[in-house]
């Protein structure tokens, strides 16, 4: 074998490897839970419910290689875990009531405390066509690792 049919060979070796180890970008919201409540008597959040959360956001990137989607994690952008992003205090809002992306009203809804979900959020269920800051670009899937620590107010419903 000649040193050029090598050469296009390994080429062409890497380029279905690289087809191998590409992931669709989901069109619906995906909800996994990384680690259930240690407690199934706790109540569940729901609509209206003033939450409090820990997480960590990365831009969804469908060439690293894997299957899973939670692990298709690109850039970090985002965290009120780790320090570089300045800002560690846990993230309340009212669940439901459109205060947060849809992809978070909607993933995380039905969670115990202490549970951990991975949500991988699709662009119409995150920012859209729109562009956020220097890092979220317009129709980017987003990857959220979320742990809800409190329900802090139940809303009668």
């Amino acid at each position: 074998m000649s040193l050029s049919t090598k050469f296009l060979l390994i080429i062409f070796l890497n380029f279905l490897a690289l087809k191998i180890y590409t992931i669709d970008i989901p069109k619906d919201l995906i909800v996994k839970v990384i680690k259930e409540s240690e407690n199934e008597d706790d109540i569940k959040s729901k609509s209206l419910d003033l939450i409090s959360v820990k997480y960590t956001g990365w831009i969804f990137d469908s060439n690293v290689p894997t299957n899973d989607p939670c692990d298709a994690k690109g850039k970090m952008f985002d965290s009120n875990i780790l320090d570089k992003f300045n800002h560690t205090s846990p993230f309340q809002f009212v669940l439901g009531k459109g205060i947060v992306i849809k992809g978070w009203d909607q993933g995380l809804q039905d969670m115990r405390i202490n549970e951990h979900r991975c949500l991988v959020i699709p662009a119409h269920l995150a920012y859209g066509n729109r562009r956020i800051g220097n890092i979220i670009k317009p129709n980017s899937t987003l990857i959220f690792e979320v742990k809800l620590l409190k329900i802090l107010k139940v809303e009668k419903q």
